[in-house]
């Protein structure tokens, strides 16, 4: 197993330490990854990322092993990280390859560098597209795009994946964490159960008509309006001061 992880304040870190594969995620870490996930939806923690080491963020799969018996733990996987309730950020250097490349893209912010090797590596292998891939890269570059990159396996770099509109910020590795702390620093000005509702409202509205999208926001709009956070932030803007939000999902 190559997952580690750790809980500092209020952030789950995780990263995939295996340096001679390039950060190979083995076959028992698709389930740990799922018990991270589950851990921290239930904890106090607000922010999971999952960050490069060892000058890679990760190759994917290890091949070699019984994939086929471990295709539903992938699956699975790659669901818990898409339906995650609170902000997931992840730190790219190096290799991003394979279910890493499109666990990468299953975050709501990527922060890399532009030494970043992006690579939808699976046809190369005599495979197809896992992790939500085919599902999610299309949505975020378009398909014309998406089908370039997952049927010949061109690798791209930081730069290009920046100019395609897939990151929050490039940056060198040198200020990569800088460039994290500012993220986090942002977030946290504002309501946390806000930013989370938001996520939600863009997921549901990816398989919504315009109708119903318009009907779910005026549902949680008005549930806004109950909530403290929303008080706090009305006197706060009257009074000229930065607000004090709870900073929790409860209510």
């Amino acid at each position: 197993m190559v997952l580690e992880y750790k809980n500092e304040n209020d952030i789950k870190f995780i990263q995939f330490n295996d340096e001679s594969s390039r950060n190979a995620i083995g076959s028992e870490d698709w389930s740990s990854l799922i018990t991270q996930i589950d851990e921290f939806e239930k904890s106090d923690l607000k922010y999971l990322v999952i960050k490069h080491v060892n000058g890679n963020y990760s190759a994917g799969a290890q091949l070699g092993e019984n994939i086929n018996a471990l295709m539903d733990d992938v699956s699975a996987a790659a669901l818990r990280l898409w339906n995650c309730k609170k902000p997931v950020i992840s730190l790219v250097d190096g290799i991003a390859a394979g279910a890493g490349s499109n666990m990468m893209l299953l975050s709501d912010f990527i922060i890399a560098t532009p030494e970043t090797r992006f690579i939808e590596v699976f046809v190369r292998r005599g495979l197809v597209v896992d992790f939500g891939g085919s599902w999610v890269l299309p949505r975020i570059i378009g398909i014309q795009k998406a089908k370039e990159l997952m049927m010949t396996s061109n690798e791209i770099s930081g730069e290009e994946l920046n100019n395609l509109g897939v990151l929050y910020k490039m940056t060198s590795t040198e200020n990569i964490d800088v460039e994290f702390n500012n993220l986090i620093e942002k977030l946290n000005n504002q309501s946390f159960i806000s930013i989370c509702m938001v996520k939600q409202q863009i997921r549901d509205g990816l398989d919504l008509t315009f109708e119903q999208s318009l009907q779910n926001e005026t549902d949680n709009q008005n549930s806004r309006f109950l909530h403290s956070d929303a008080a706090e932030g009305m006197v706060a803007f009257l009074d000229k001061r930065k607000p004090q939000f709870k900073n929790t999902l409860d209510e």
